[in-house]
């Protein structure tokens, strides 16, 4: 189980959220990037429009609650290890073709 510290802001953005799930150990890599990807394609995200919690906008930046973001990742740990789809062919070592 993950210690929680007692002092987390009430409110995270994309990027905090990411450096918190790191160095709570939550998640081994993750970025804010990470993070709104997994906010697009998850089903059971639980912040958005329709029936799910308000992002809290703070100082134009999309804020999200600490609390409940952290119970989301505890039950739904984001995948170790897996990359996404290459957007172009990796270039073969050495430049042959």
């Amino acid at each position: 189980m993950v210690s929680i510290p007692d002092n987390l802001p009430p409110y995270v953005t994309f990027e905090a959220a990411a450096r918190l799930l790191v160095e709570l150990g939550i998640a081994t890599h993750a970025t804010g990037d990470t993070i709104r990807y997994m906010a697009r394609t998850r089903d059971d995200w639980p912040f958005g429009p329709g029936d799910r919690l308000p992002y809290i906008n703070i100082a134009n930046a999309r804020t999200m609650e600490t609390g409940i973001l952290l119970e989301y990742f505890r039950k739904h740990p984001p995948p170790t290890g897996v990359r996404g789809p290459d957007k172009k062919p990796r270039a073969k070592p050495g430049g042959a073709s």
